[in-house]
């Protein structure tokens, strides 16, 4: 029996956003959920439009070496270890020296410089794990607070933690006339007031927190769940869009909208 052509244009549109729906359901990487505003992009492949959340939450998932799968950014050296959806952050970690055991041998480096283009912020509950260089006889003496980190480095490095990490501020510690570098590591979640500069190598590994907010380009999408449509990226506008019926992006949400006439 045929179905009346009140019923079918409905049922049409709610199969047209069923299929541009399917490729953006919620994928696993490792551990990881990813879905909105994250994505699951892959090395070559281009973006499509609409895209399944903004450029900058765009996750690679790939294997690394040792039997295990992990969701970097785009590729980059930036991990992704866990997300929480509801508080708008998640935990991260670098590769430079978070993935051997050599990391402090490598830490002197500005981690905010490898997020400058990015819309997330190193959160402010993250502690400052400071590394101390080329000191010639100058650093501090060692002990709570100041610890040698040198391990098989082929230079001194001395490993100090400060209270909370700040970008545009660094620690006030003593440091003789070394060069310094710090680093964001997670904070208070961890047990930090157990923690010494001693925990550095753990510190390191675990990673740090970071955060996105509303100006992150994902605007409103519970909003526009709760209108019936999808969240969505669109390129062509660079900006959120919330995918309706008949596959149709709207603005925020898609109240209002009505089904359009097959042609």
């Amino acid at each position: 029996m045929a179905l009346p052509a009140v019923l079918f244009v409905p049922l049409l549109a709610s199969l047209v956003l069923h299929w541009a729906d399917a490729d953006c359901e919620p994928v696993t990487c490792g551990n990881l959920t990813i879905k909105y505003p994250f994505w699951l992009g892959a090395p070559s492949q281009a973006a499509p439009e609409p895209s399944c959340g903004p450029p900058p939450f765009e996750l690679w998932c790939a294997g690394n070496g040792t039997n295990t799968t992990s969701a970097s950014m785009r590729g980059s050296s930036i991990h992704v270890l866990s997300i929480d959806y509801a508080a708008g952050s998640f935990v991260a970690s670098h590769t430079r020296v978070a993935a051997a055991g050599d990391g402090v041998c490598r830490t002197d480096f500005n981690m905010s410089s490898s997020l400058a283009l990015s819309p997330f912020r190193i959160s402010a509950s993250n502690r400052a794990l400071c590394f101390l260089y080329n000191c010639n006889g100058t650093e501090p003496p060692l002990g709570h607070e100041l610890v040698n980190a040198t391990a098989g480095c082929g230079r001194p490095i001395y490993a100090y933690l400060g209270g909370s990490y700040d970008r545009d501020t660094p620690p006030a510690i003593a440091k003789g006339r070394c060069t310094y570098a710090y680093l964001p590591a997670l904070g208070p979640e961890v047990e930090a007031e157990n923690e010494t500069a001693a925990d550095y190598g753990r510190m390191l590994k675990a990673g740090f927190l970071l955060e996105w907010g509303p100006g992150a380009g994902i605007a409103d999408c519970d909003g526009c769940a709760a209108t019936g449509g999808a969240c969505r990226y669109s390129n062509a506008s660079a900006g959120f869009a919330c995918l309706c019926s008949g596959g149709r992006l709207l603005g925020s949400t898609c109240a209002g909208e009505s089904v359009a006439p097959l042609a």
